[in-house]
């Protein structure tokens, strides 16, 4: 079992990363995608509960929370694969809005750089959240 001081330690690295991951949904929700029509509403509320989830790991760490490394790990895995599916895939379906082909204008960089971001960001939270830090034993 560890102490209050273990977890603080083992929680530090998690940081960097759930804040990364509250600006990258944040910024990605300010850039209007391409043709400013918008996609399917489910990308907006799914949007919302996973930038929910996100800021709710930031204040989890700041609490000391033990569920905020699972959270965190939950909620980086779902915003890699979710921007990858929604976005990044060049299949159009009624879920998703994808960001080139299909009759629309394609996506710029200003609208690929979150997308890409998000996906990068959200993998470094899952195998941030869910790496194990060696410790130094007492003896050593």
């Amino acid at each position: 079992m560890g102490t209050s001081a273990d977890r603080r330690h083992d929680e530090a690295h998690l940081w960097a990363p759930a804040i990364a991951l509250v600006a990258v949904q944040v910024v990605h929700g300010a850039i209007p995608g391409p043709g400013e029509n918008g996609g399917p509403p489910l990308g907006l509320v799914v949007g919302g509960v996973l930038l929910i989830a996100s800021v709710a790991v930031v204040l989890g760490l700041n609490a000391r929370r033990s569920w905020a490394r699972l959270l965190l790990a939950i909620t980086g895995a779902a915003v890699a694969a979710g921007f990858l599916l929604y976005h990044a895939i060049p299949v159009k379906t009624p879920l998703n809005y994808p960001y080139w082909g299909h009759g629309h204008p394609s996506a710029g960089v200003a609208q690929w750089a979150p997308v890409v971001a998000a996906i990068a960001v959200g993998t470094w939270c899952a195998l941030a959240a869910t790496a194990r830090i060696p410790r130094l034993s007492p003896s050593a």
